[in-house]
């Protein structure tokens, strides 16, 4: 951690991020995509309507990776995530500043686009059109968390202040959240709230 901490953040030429992307990720080459950027922290390459970005972040020291169709970004981590859903509860990304880490962590990343990718890389709208449905699903779902989180303690005291009314309420806005003893309290709510 002292290491990140005293690494020049503006100079990581001793990486080699462009040459290290460059052998990692060859198949790029092979599938038809060019490389249109070269930076020490970003290599981009593109193939038609499909942009592909390997990065290291300069705060974060992550390597990561996105692909971008029709101005519209995915990191790796969500194509992971509808591919192989099991994988993606695995999957962190790395975090490195010696140039060994950068070389083991782009031939990792190099893989998992390999082998969760192949639809996204090829550009397919069928692929990128479930991969924006799951997205919405994804937010949609954690609003609802967020919301069970701040409603949840509200709901819990206006039960035990028995204000049956407010309890149930609250309770009800975030019905598919609830566990059961909760689901009990909001069914006795209900029907309490008139009394």
């Amino acid at each position: 951690m002292e290491k990140m901490r005293n690494m020049d953040t503006t100079n990581r030429s001793n990486l080699n991020f462009e040459g290290k992307v460059r052998r990692a990720f060859i198949f790029l080459d092979a599938l038809g995509f060019s490389e249109i950027e070269a930076l020490p922290t970003l290599v981009r390459y593109r193939k038609g309507r499909v942009e592909v970005d390997i990065y290291h972040g300069h705060q974060s020291y992550e390597i990561g990776a996105g692909i971008t169709v029709c101005g519209i970004r995915y990191a790796i981590s969500e194509i992971i995530r509808v591919t192989a859903p099991e994988i993606a509860k695995q999957f962190r990304y790395a975090m490195t500043t010696t140039p060994e880490g950068v070389t083991a962590s782009l031939g990792e990343l190099s893989s998992l686009m390999k082998s969760y990718g192949d639809e996204a890389l090829r550009g397919n709208s069928q692929f990128f059109s479930m991969l924006e449905k799951q997205r919405k699903q994804w937010s949609n779902e954690y609003a609802l968390d967020v919301l069970a989180e701040q409603l949840r303690p509200q709901a819990n005291e206006a039960f035990r202040r028995k204000n049956y009314s407010i309890a149930a309420d609250l309770y009800s806005r975030i019905r598919e959240r609830l566990s059961p003893a909760e689901i009990k309290k909001l069914c006795l709510a209900e029907n309490r709230r008139n009394y």
